[in-house]
């Protein structure tokens, strides 16, 4: 049996936030109470111990503690204002956008993004997208673009039928091959380095900003933004907020989107 305080004293150790894991902590802590049971611990502490040693171990308690909730065009706000100011101010200034989604999980965000490109923008502009995770299961997933309907539920019929097709498994359905160009899938932690520069839009949604502690969110942070081109925008989950440190970010009317400030 493994108690929130175990819990607590699990996510202390590997600097994650109780706060952010407080609603979803019921599969992680099944998770791990299975694998303490496969090593034979009988405590938290002596757990803990024994993966500390052992690498592999870690890596398994690491990926035990990844949260891969998400579905198309998640927070209908953050869409209305991407595709209102966001898109049509980067348009502007470049008809060729480059944009990194960080922790991009199972996929859906990453076609989300392309395919509100398509519809609006596509015969006028291109879009390429890096959507990179550290866990290649998830990227898999995401590269076959098969989704149960529950992904989709924030979709009108109208763009279900003209971005998917019905799977040949019950309500699941397949992105449409034309909304998956342009994507490029990466195994990548975005605790190591940066996969590239000069992005235009940076989304790092529900990850850094919701499971980790202050301190280790500040840190990557600051160099996530470093991929950015003034001018680019930060884009974050509904219920997060930017560490309490100046990241030269100006924040818009969307409270998920932050502008980085433009040189001089």
């Amino acid at each position: 049996m493994i108690t929130d305080s175990d819990f607590k004293l699990l996510l202390d150790h590997y600097h994650r936030s109780w706060h952010g894991y407080r609603k979803v902590r019921k599969g992680p802590m099944k998770r791990i109470r299975k694998h303490m049971e496969s090593l034979a611990c009988n405590s938290i502490e002596e757990y803990l111990a024994v993966v500390d040693e052992n690498p592999a171990e870690q890596e398994t308690l690491l990926y035990f503690l990844r949260i891969t909730i998400s579905r198309f065009f998640r927070d209908r706000a953050l869409w209305a204002s991407l595709a209102e100011s966001v898109f049509p101010f980067l348009l502007k200034h470049d008809d060729a956008l480059k944009i990194w989604c960080a922790g991009c999980s199972c996929g859906e965000e990453a076609y989300s993004l392309k395919i509100l490109h398509q519809l609006y923008w596509g015969t006028c502009s291109s879009i390429e997208i890096l959507a990179t995770d550290a866990n290649v299961a998830g990227l898999d997933r995401a590269q076959k673009g098969i989704y149960p309907k529950s992904s989709l539920r924030e979709l009108e019929p109208a763009l279900l039928s003209t971005c998917f097709h019905p799977s040949v498994h019950r309500n699941e359905f397949a992105v449409k091959q034309e909304f998956k160009s342009g994507i490029t899938w990466k195994q990548h932690d975005f605790f190591s380095t940066l996969p590239g520069k000069c992005f235009h839009a940076v989304f790092l949604r529900n990850n850094l900003l919701t499971y980790h502690s202050p301190p280790v969110q500040s840190a990557v942070l600051d160099r996530i933004l470093q991929s950015l081109l003034p001018g680019g925008f930060l884009v974050i989950g509904s219920c997060e907020i930017l560490p309490p440190q100046e990241f030269n970010l100006i924040p818009t009317s969307c409270g998920m989107v932050y502008q980085l400030k433009e040189n001089g």
